[in-house]
């Protein structure tokens, strides 16, 4: 794909078998951030953010490797799946191979390509060493749609899409009593679902999973107050919903990006067709009847596969660099 081809590929499908005109901000096949390009766009971060990152990346891991030990997470792509542990865990191998579409963070690392290597030997994509030590990235399709095993990856429906923020906000909530309801209605079902039914209680899946979710709201307050100090952060998800991913790539300003270049980061995307966007923002959202997104009149995409690289570098290197502070 090309820059004078804005093609729709993302191809999630509404209702009566419509396609959205999703698209990707703009070109693939582009050098990919370099560690020196990476350190530079976190040089404005503060030691005390450093901190901050490095024990919410801990407690996001650890419960990640729980969730993978229940059999509730299993991801495509290297590395932690920040949207997957905030809503429970999901398996993107399942998701792959049953074609039915992939949540936007595994959907954004596997155009950004860190995909695992038994998923990426399945996808049409070539990576070419450049002189530089970078990486250049070329999708092997004239659409310019990634494919696993010759099926298109697409996004979750917007009906998933929506399930799963509301499940995040169960899991986020203050109120014990409300968290441990919906983690017992979450766990039984999905036990359930990688056949893992047993005669005794699930209790301590419940108990374990609703005690990590507690403790670890106040580590993502922190990290959030940190790094509005040090840099232009926003969101435009719903009030009292952490832009997670964006703190896992040292912080991003969604509202300049919707407004001055049209595309969002995919986690923004995945708000925004889930209908799960803070009130100021949802009222400016249209979905035409030509399948188009648009935000004040404007089309809006998802960020460019150059931009997604560029994301999971800046983490890659957030996560290196808060090692150390």
């Amino acid at each position: 794909m090309d820059d004078s081809r804005q093609s729709d590929f993302l191809g999630l499908p509404v209702a009566r078998r419509r396609f959205l005109k999703l698209g990707l901000m703009s070109a693939a096949g582009m050098a990919s951030l370099r560690p020196a390009a990476a350190d530079e766009l976190l040089q404005d971060l503060s030691t005390e953010s450093l901190l901050a990152y490095s024990r919410l990346e801990r407690a996001i891991r650890d419960l990640d490797g729980f969730l993978r030990a229940i059999d509730f997470q299993k991801n495509a792509f290297i590395g932690v799946n920040y949207f997957g542990v905030s809503v429970g865990g999901i398996d993107a191998l399942k998701d792959l191979e049953e074609g039915r579409g992939v949540d936007p963070e595994t959907f954004a690392a596997l155009y950004a390509g860190f995909a695992v290597p038994s998923v990426a030997r399945h996808l049409n994509m070539k990576k070419q060493l450049l002189a530089g030590g970078g990486l250049k990235l070329q999708i092997e399709s004239p659409d310019g749609r990634l494919r696993y095993k010759g099926a298109a990856i697409r996004l979750y429906s917007r009906q998933k899409l929506s399930s799963l923020f509301d499940r995040r906000a169960a899991f986020r909530t203050e109120d014990d009593r409300k968290r441990n309801q919906a983690m017992t209605r979450y766990v039984a079902r999905r036990l359930a679902d990688v056949g893992n039914v047993r005669a005794g209680s699930n209790q301590s899946e419940i108990t374990e999973l609703s005690e990590r979710y507690r403790r670890l709201k106040p580590l993502v307050g922190d990290l959030e107050t940190a790094l509005r100090a040090d840099v232009s952060t926003s969101s435009i998800l719903a009030d009292n919903d952490p832009h997670l991913f964006g703190m896992s790539v040292g912080g991003l300003d969604v509202q300049q990006q919707l407004t001055e270049l049209g595309a969002v980061d995919p986690i923004s995307f995945g708000g925004i067709l889930a209908d799960k966007l803070s009130a100021d923002h949802a009222t400016r959202v249209k979905f035409t009847d030509d399948g188009r997104i648009l935000y004040d009149d404007q089309v809006v995409r998802m960020c460019s596969q150059v931009q997604m690289e560029s994301y999971f570098k800046r983490r890659e290197r957030l996560s290196q660099l808060a090692k150390n502070p």
